[in-house]
């Protein structure tokens, strides 16, 4: 491995940009560094301009492998601006002597936003009153008579107080929707493939993913891009699902087994899916998904703020650091030969 090698304050180090990343980093990168922007650009292009790149900023699409890495000899250090790793094949990176740096904790509060936001309005829908001389508008027209109809109309059902959110994954993500959905009032369970300490469960309950599934009024997906969690949400699981379900997925696409999740929906109107994350993406224009009324669909866009896309850029400091020989804020422990 090729760990030494720093370039000197006297020398301005050359960094790729793959995908956009926000104008304040960028515009910080661009005085401490030779920046190529390649963002939008086919991989062909990329990898014809590695040869002589420092580092490299991916975001979610830019598939790091050992072909790109054959490409980059002068490579030290790749960093994601963001969390997940999926699209990085670390063990390639540690074969070539390359660095990971990454934001782990930067879009944590955009997707509990997200999660929360999707969430109530899921469980109770609040209509507005709309102006008799705004046709267009999605509210409900008021009129003298019907104000008394209008409210009663608009009690809900029912409540998140008291309800039990079941959370597969307690990490950096999880662990805040814990705390969240404490303060709501709701019942916090959880499922996690490590053994969390008593003090570091948020308020939550570690359940079994079948008694979860069983037993929870709202689930929501917070897993990491392992192998093992491909289709981990199987058939198995939505069958044991109440009919009333409602569950959101902002981690992987490929955690769930899309046709078992259609089919559970077809089934059961009253649930509500809400799916953030897909596999592949972008989704298929056609795609089944798209056409279940009670499956509604964002773009991978639960962590898509200002703010968060900001912190998240900020990758490039971790970058530059690698490279100039400093240490890095946060680093991925790459696999072990």
């Amino acid at each position: 491995m090729i760990y030494d090698f720093v370039v000197t304050n006297d020398q301005a180090p050359t960094i790729l940009i793959a995908e956009p990343i926000a104008q304040e980093p960028r515009a910080w990168i661009d005085q401490h560094a030779h920046v190529i922007d390649m963002s939008g650009e086919p991989r062909s292009s990329l990898l014809a301009q590695l040869s002589n790149v420092h580092g490299l900023i991916v975001r979610t699409y830019t598939i790091v492998d050992a072909e790109l890495l054959a490409c980059a000899p002068q490579l030290r250090v790749i960093a994601r601006a963001g969390v997940g790793l999926d699209n990085i094949d670390l063990q390639a990176c540690r074969d070539h002597g390359v660095r990971v740096v990454h934001t782990p904790a930067a879009n944590a509060g955009a997707v509990i936003e997200y999660v929360t936001q999707m969430m109530l309005s899921s469980i109770r829908s609040i209509d507005q009153i709309a102006r008799l001389d705004a046709p267009d508008s999605r509210g409900i027209v008021l009129t003298e008579s019907n104000w008394h109809i209008i409210r009663e109309r608009a009690i809900s059902p029912r409540s998140c107080v008291g309800l039990r959110l079941g959370i597969i994954g307690l990490g950096q993500i999880g662990s805040k929707l814990a705390r969240v959905a404490s303060a709501l009032g709701m019942e916090v369970v959880y499922t996690d493939l490590r053994e969390i300490p008593h003090d570091q469960r948020a308020g939550g309950t570690p359940r079994s993913l079948e008694e979860l599934a069983q037993t929870s009024d709202v689930i929501s997906v917070h897993v990491d891009g392992r192998a093992s969690n491909h289709h981990t949400l199987s058939s198995a699981f939505f069958s044991g699902l109440n009919s009333k379900v409602i569950m959101l997925n902002t981690s992987r696409g490929f955690v769930i087994d899309e046709p078992s999740m259609i089919q559970f929906a077809e089934s059961n109107p009253q649930s509500r899916f809400i799916i953030d994350v897909h596999n592949p993406e972008p989704i298929a224009p056609h795609s089944t998904i798209l056409s279940q009324p009670n499956i509604i669909t964002t773009p991978h866009i639960a962590s898509a703020t200002r703010d968060a896309k900001e912190q998240m850029s900020w990758v490039v400091r971790d970058a530059l650091a690698v490279i100039k020989g400093d240490n890095p804020e946060f680093e991925v422990v790459l696999p072990k030969h």
